[in-house]
């Protein structure tokens, strides 16, 4: 990848390396933040380190200050990974020498020694290497907090319920009332690797390990509003020295903005309809959803009568009902595109609920604008979001049996866009919106704790 910037001299007064995971929807809001401290302090220089195949698909940062570095997937010419999973054990282990050979190629770039390492929290390896270099460690979390709570209390959660099959068989459907702030989340909420799945893989190592780091790191960010959630905010005011949550990542900087282009129409098509009147559909990147669920999620939305925009790559539009998509066209009640600008989307005003799969990033940018959420989570950390949502900051339904039945989608559609649920979900939203909106004005809490983040990342 080329750099925005290089210098032989050292022009800089502070240089910040900045440490992607290149997986799932990790990497741009990574990149929200950096470009934000960036904009804040033009006088360092951040270097962000990730694979040549995740930086090859982002935006160009467009601030001088900001150079992209690639760092090794893990993968060699001998080395063939068929699966997510195995490029993803193939990254991680590789991944310390990747960071020391990308540090000092940061370095020769930017004319300035690293002073802190930003990482991505999943990778907390990067404080063996930040302890070499005598640099500071600044782990960001761009999960949701309940989930990040969860696995700083993996050890308690093990010890109490035990793990596995028989774990889930006798506390499944019990709350973690033993965990403060997980009091509403049952057992079988919890992300694989914490009581289910393979707790030996390198990606369950990976998250027990960093359990144990963050609380030696110099500050823990996440990508959330303080007071959204204070018994979450207290924990961890306690367990970290400094604990900045300053989200929503995406609204930080002026600069980060969604591309103008809107190239499937979907904005003057929302201008035809009345507020909070359509259903925006969007499952995220990486969710397959079976063609049986698709079925009855495309029959539920045209029996609803219910206009929408629904998100939907091409691959997976063959599997929707024959001649759905022919109908959605001829009566002008449905808009299926592969690409919509979501945070332009969600921000129109005939929006009124957002199907999606509780994914932490379309979480914070659905309260940022003000929509109800109709939950339908798959895996990670989207089982213990939808259930924060649904029963903490209660502006959500979640699925019956949490799958996509026709008749199902119909009552969940009744109950946000017409019943009197519905109005206290978009109360609740919108009361949580201008807390965000609050936030994020010049004395707010997350522009306050961008500037001490910037005091330990950029020593100023």
């Amino acid at each position: 990848m080329g750099t925005s910037t290089t210098t032989s001299t050292s022009e800089y007064q502070s240089h910040v390396a900045v440490a992607a995971f290149p997986f799932g929807t990790h990497v741009m809001p990574l990149l929200s933040l950096t470009k934000a401290l960036a904009s804040m302090f033009p006088s360092s220089h951040f270097s962000f380190l990730c694979t040549d195949h995740s930086l090859a698909s982002l935006p160009s940062p467009l601030i001088s200050n900001i150079s992209f570095v690639p760092i090794s997937d893990g993968l060699t010419g001998a080395t063939v990974a068929t699966n997510i999973e195995a490029k993803i054990g193939l990254f991680l282990k590789s991944f310390e020498k990747s960071l020391r050979e990308g540090l000092k190629a940061a370095e020769l770039v930017a004319g300035c020694k690293v002073c802190c390492v930003m990482s991505d929290a999943f990778l907390s390896m990067a404080c063996k290497v930040t302890s070499e270099m005598s640099a500071k460690w600044v782990p960001v979390w761009t999960g949701g907090p309940q989930a990040l709570l969860a696995h700083l209390n993996t050890d308690l959660i093990r010890e109490t319920v035990g793990v596995g099959d028989e774990a889930i068989k006798a506390y499944g459907d019990k709350n973690i009332n033993f965990v403060p702030g997980l009091s509403h989340h049952l057992v079988s909420d919890l992300q694989e690797g914490i009581i289910t799945g393979d707790l030996n893989s390198p990606f369950s190592t990976m998250l027990h390990q960093m359990a144990h780091r963050l609380p030696n790191s110099s500050a823990v960010v996440l990508n959330t509003v303080h007071g959204l959630d204070s018994t979450v905010d207290s924990f961890f005011m306690q367990k970290f020295a400094n604990y900045f949550p300053t989200g929503p990542f995406h609204l930080l900087n002026s600069t980060d903005t969604e591309p103008l282009t809107d190239s499937y129409g979907c904005l003057p098509w929302l201008d035809q309809h009345e507020p909070s009147t359509v259903a925006y559909i969007s499952l995220g990147t990486i969710v397959t959803i079976t063609p049986a669920e698709l079925m009855s999620l495309a029959n539920g939305l045209a029996t609803s009568g219910v206009p929408f925009i629904w998100s939907l790559n091409e691959k997976t539009q063959p599997f929707l009902p024959p001649g759905f998509i022919d109908k959605v066209n001829e009566t002008g009640k449905g808009k299926i595109v592969p690409w919509a600008p979501q945070i332009n989307v969600l921000g129109h005003t005939a929006v009124g609920v957002f199907i999606c799969h509780c994914g932490w990033n379309s979480v914070m940018e659905s309260i940022a604008a003000g929509v109800p959420i109709l939950c339908r989570p798959f895996f990670g950390d989207q089982l213990v979001n939808a259930r924060a949502i649904s029963h903490i900051w209660k502006f959500s339904i979640t699925l019956d049996g949490m799958v996509f039945t026709e008749q199902g989608v119909i009552r969940a559609l009744e109950v946000v866009l017409k019943g009197e649920e519905g109005r206290k979900m978009r109360d609740k939203v919108r009361e949580l919106k201008d807390m965000v909106n609050i936030a994020l004005i010049q004395q707010g809490s997350s522009r306050d704790n961008l500037k001490r983040l910037m005091k330990i990342v950029c020593g100023c």
